[in-house]
């Protein structure tokens, strides 16, 4: 197969040239040009070709020999191409035989990527891995929450999108997690300032809730010039603690030295539809009701809720839940006819221009969008300011300022929570029409419900009456001031801050179900102040030796403070005032934390081949003991370009080996008093402030740093003239000392202590295959692939622990004291296992029954991890004159989900797997206590009810998928039809993205649903639709 391929490699072209112009086609007054084509180094180089000049389609190619036969005019000029390698225009001038060599196009020995603080360097010089996505593929893929667009792009980086909307968080989690109970997401930096990505709210796994964002979200993708991928310690040492998980290093565009001003035009209007998973997987035979009846009134029409163990669908009148007799017969599109298409229209203008000495770049944006919930929608405003000056020839600055005003109506909310549309449109029995209930209130101003249970809210009064809205404004700014005393020694500082002040308000209306509604107002500011002084030296020493040195300190604050105030039952109806309310309550949160270091860089070259590199870093945190606060964490490269060094084979353009070994470390964000005794006011007793410890948890003040050591080797080739480019990274990374929560005994008067006590390590393999399939004058296929594997697993935990329960949901909506599934961590296996109870099973593994009839519940078990240890992006690009088509496919294998959705649905039988047994019972396969076959019938409410609550493996499934992610078709206007209307380029793509699922084995839902972008992944509860999306890009430069 490699064979082929790479035959296929070179041969593509010659295929190409033998449809368009065979040599037999030429003129035959032409005379013979023949010659030999080699490299710099004298290698024949076959598969070059060998072009006319101002003749499209006569042509040809060198063969294995590097020799080339071609009929041309006396006065041709003859075009040498070939990847890899520089275009060189020869004139044939009357002779019969020319020979040529072509020179070496360099690209790869003088790529260029940003590292830490902001430093290009050169990739060769590189002793780990490191991603470059360009700013375009973030402009094409139209995100709202630009991380989202890194899907499928990076190897060994997996992304989640939590199913909450348009407007939610995004969850990047680079070679697996790191800890258990810390943060486990890399460091976003902009422009050398690192970026608040702070989450303002999620869902909880109990009772769900609104996402509220996140940091990373605000980014306006036209302004991002480039994003690098740090992966892991070795490549993000230089950050400290805060980079132990890796870094995305994000460069923002910025002017250009031109005549006049330049003006550049980002139009985008992008269609989302939700995706209705679930259609196909209800049963639509049987109706409202239970124990095989259909209600006779209202009455038992409200009791019955959601319960679909009615009688079969026979298009017969029937009483609803308002009194409403309507056809028993079913209604099949309760999701469409609720959610409604949402769209987004972005707007990008920008201003750029300069000098030699001065640069300006100034950017305003405006994005509207409405997501498919219904009365839900974001505005967003950003505006970005990037300068350049070059003071004189010594002193350099450049500055950047970006303002984002974000303003939100009604987020959508997940899991089985009384906020979550989703409850009373997946759950609403067969036979029910979701439009019945648009009235949402009735003629008392009461909330319209279609169930006795007051949590099944009707999803129209959440929309409209039930009020969430949050503004949000934010300012990043940073500024780079450089130095130069000589050409080789300077002084940079850099400085930079990151803050928002975010406003929330959520009320439950007058006539809720919710006696008396409630609300609660917020005010809460994010601030960091980073500042950095750098003292550098950059200089070949001798003509085989480069050094490139520096040392620096940083100072880093951060503040988040938090003003809420909320009340319930309000005394004048529908005015809505924490003031208005009967019983009021208020708190103020206050968070500081600071981080002192010092580090050092030093990279040595020798003759452009080898490089090593070593750094440090010594962090101080505020947040531990001055006995334990202070970590050290050193790192060390090596990177071997053996292409530089030896004598390779001709079809070996370049080759690199490296290697990299780190520590790094953090205090797991345990808090600004985590080791302190804190203390609550406010609570009445007997008419008095009761004041009392807050804690539950006994501060720990011998707490350590959390240690992360991390080491890599990887391979880096081009083949074929750079025509095939293959990466090769394993890794190994293995984290102490985590700081994890103990259980003690409750007579201490606390519950748990802080101890560091977890150990978990990380292996695992990326690949990165690219490929130039065939490349013409006016025609290419370049191609991407790249793949994933890590594998986790848990070392130890606290003495004595095999287990801890990470998180766990909730038994059951009608809290009738199911078995609840467990996200747990556990010695010898991977982070994030799925635990719950699955059948009871005899030696032979046949299922037991007691003497009703019901599947025994066995002990909890294993049940499979919840996050997925094989990640793929396949990415083809390809190119017809001014044509350009792009097709994005990524796919995730091994993990695994449990579905509340499916499990509800089994409940309320609505899937279409409680149909068998409706009308004759079920008899379960399998064997009584005795061991005897068994043979009693239970009604199908009965049992499939029984497994709901108690088998929870039955709903836990196989969250692989491969989804065809993006497809992009573009085309740039001709020249000469652009400068008719005074522009210099415009370009028109169309977009689609999330186009279909390939593969998946999850019913109902989206095998990506989750509600949560923590540690705890692989829960999934009445999720908020994902959605597919069309859209038209225009691009315009004037």
């Amino acid at each position: 197969m490699k064979i082929l391929f790479t035959i296929l490699i070179l041969l593509g072209p010659a295929f190409a040239w033998s449809k368009t112009a065979p040599e037999t086609h030429l003129v035959i007054q032409d005379s013979p040009v023949t010659g030999t084509v080699t490299d710099s180094k004298g290698n024949k180089l076959p598969g070059v070709s060998v072009l006319l000049k101002n003749q499209a389609g006569k042509g040809t190619t060198s063969n294995q020999d590097g020799k080339y036969t071609l009929e041309v005019p006396a006065n041709a000029i003859l075009i040498f191409r070939f990847i890899g390698f520089k275009e060189k225009e020869v004139p044939v001038n009357g002779r019969k035989e020319i020979n040529i060599s072509l020179d070496d196009d360099d690209v790869v020995l003088n790529e260029v990527v940003v590292t830490s603080f902001g430093i290009k360097r050169e990739k060769r010089a590189l002793g780990y891995a490191v991603t470059e996505v360009k700013g375009e593929e973030f402009t094409k893929a139209r995100e709202t929450n630009v991380a989202n667009s890194l899907v499928g792009r990076v190897a060994g980086v997996n992304v989640t999108k939590p199913a909450s909307g348009s407007m939610g968080s995004s969850r990047v989690v680079i070679r697996g997690n790191g800890s258990i109970s810390g943060p486990n997401q890399p460091l976003y930096v902009i422009d050398g300032i690192p970026l608040v990505n702070a989450n303002f709210g999620q869902s909880s796994v109990f009772y769900g809730g609104g996402d509220g964002g996140d940091g990373i979200s605000s980014i306006n993708p036209d302004d991002i010039e480039s994003m690098s991928v740090l992966k892991g310690g070795p490549a993000a040492a230089l950050y400290g603690s805060r980079a132990s998980n890796g870094a995305i290093l994000i460069t923002t565009k910025s002017g250009k030295s031109q005549k006049g001003v330049g003006v550049e035009y980002n139009g985008a209007y992008t269609l989302d539809q939700p995706i209705f998973n679930n259609e196909k997987d209800y049963q639509y035979v049987y109706g409202q009701g239970t124990k095989g009846l259909a209600p006779k009134d209202m009455a038992t029409a409200l009791q019955a809720g959601t319960s679909n163990w009615g009688a079969r669908l026979d298009g017969s009148p029937v009483i609803q839940f308002d009194g409403i007799a309507r056809p028993y017969a079913a209604v099949k599109n309760n999701s469409r006819n609720f959610y409604k298409n949402g769209n987004t229209f972005a707007n990008t203008i920008s201003l750029y221009g300069g000098s030699e000495k001065a640069t300006l770049r100034f950017s305003a944006s405006d994005l509207n969008n409405h997501d498919l919930m219904p009365n839900s929608s974001l505005k967003r405003n950003n505006f970005s300011l990037n300068g350049n000056l070059k003071a004189t020839d010594k002193l350099t600055a450049q500055m950047s300022i970006q303002y984002v005003r974000e303003r939100v109506e009604n987020r959508p909310s997940s899991g089985d929570f009384s906020w979550n549309p989703n409850v009373g449109v997946q759950l609403l029995p067969t036979n029910y029409d979701v439009r019945n209930l648009d009235r949402r209130v009735d003629e008392n101003g009461n909330e319209y419900l279609v169930s006795s249970n007051i949590y099944l809210a009707n999803p129209y009064f959440i929309a409209y009456d039930m009020q969430n809205r949050d503004r949000k404004d934010r300012i990043i700014a940073s500024a780079d001031i450089k130095y130069d005393f000589t050409s080789y020694l300077y002084a940079r500082l850099l400085a930079g801050t990151d803050f928002a002040y975010r406003l929330a308000e959520n009320v439950t209306p007058e006539g809720s179900a919710i006696a008396n509604g409630s609300m609660r107002e917020s005010q809460r500011y994010d601030g960091e102040f980073n500042s950095q002084l750098m003292l550098g030296f950059k200089k070949n020493v001798s003509p085989d030796v480069s050094v490139d040195a520096f040392v620096g300190g940083n100072i880093m604050k951060s503040k988040v403070s938090n003003l809420t105030a909320s009340g319930s039952q309000f005394i004048v109806p529908f005015f809505y005032s924490v003031n208005n309310t009967v019983t009021q309550g208020r708190s103020y949160d206050l968070y500081r934390k600071q981080i002192n270091s010092v580090f050092a860089s030093a990279e040595l070259g020798y003759k452009g081949y080898l490089y090593a590199t070593f750094t440090g870093r010594n962090d101080w945190f505020s947040t531990l003991s001055r006995a334990t606060n202070s970590i050290f964490y050193p790192s060390a490269s090596f990177s071997f370009v053996a292409s530089q060094a030896l004598t390779m084979p001709s079809w070996l353009s370049f080759a690199k080996l490296r290697t990299a070994w780190s520590q790094t470390g953090s205090d797991s964000d345990i808090g600004a008093y985590a080791q302190s005794l804190t203390y609550y006011f406010g609570q009445q007793h007997l008419g008095q402030s009761l004041a009392y410890i807050s804690e539950s948890t006994i501060p720990n003040r011998l707490l350590k740093p959390v240690t992360s050591r991390s080491y890599e080797f990887g391979l880096d080739t081009r083949l074929f003239n750079d025509r095939i480019g293959l990466e090769l990274t394993w890794y190994n990374r293995k984290t102490t000392d985590d700081i994890l929560s103990s259980q003690i005994s409750i007579a201490s008067g606390f519950n748990n202590v802080r101890l560091n006590s977890g150990e978990m390590v990380n292996k695992g393999l990326e690949m990165m295959l690219s490929g130039t399939v065939f490349k013409q004058k006016s025609m290419s296929w370049d191609m991407s692939f790249n793949m994933g594997y890590n594998k986790n697993s848990i070392l130890s935990l606290a003495d004595g622990q095999q287990s801890i329960i990470v998180q766990q949901s909730r038994p059951g909506l009608y809290g009738d004291g199911g078995t609840p599934v467990y996200i747990k961590a556990e010695v010898g296996k991977p982070f994030g296992i799925i635990e719950g109870s699955g059948y009871k099973r005899d030696a032979a593994g046949r299922i037991i029954y007691n003497d009703k009839g019901l599947p025994l519940e066995g002990e909890l078990r294993n049940i499979g991890s919840s996050i997925s240890p094989y990640t793929l992006g396949f990415n083809n690009n390809f190119r017809y004159k001014s044509f350009n088509l792009g097709i994005l496919l990524d796919a995730k294998f091994g993990g695994k989900i449990s579905s509340g959705t499916n499990n509800l649905a089994y409940l309320a039988g609505l899937s279409k797997e409680t149909l068998p047994g409706r009308e004759g019972g079920i008899v379960g396969p399998g064997v009584n206590e005795q061991g005897q076959p068994n043979t009693v019938n239970v009604p199908a409410q009965e049992y499939y009810s029984w497994v709901a609550n108690h088998i929870a493996e039955e709903f836990v499934y196989d969250a692989s998928f491969v989804k065809l992610r993006q497809v992009v078709l573009g085309v740039n206007l001709p020249k000469n039809w652009v400068k008719k209307v005074k522009m210099s380029d415009v370009s028109l793509s169309f977009v689609a993205r999330n186009l279909f699922t390939l593969y998946k084995k999850v019913p109902l839902v989206d095998p990506e649903s989750t509600f949560l972008t923590g540690n705890v992944q692989g829960i999934e509860m009445l999720s908020v639709p994902a959605t597919r999306s069309f859209g038209l890009n225009l691009n315009c430069k004037f």
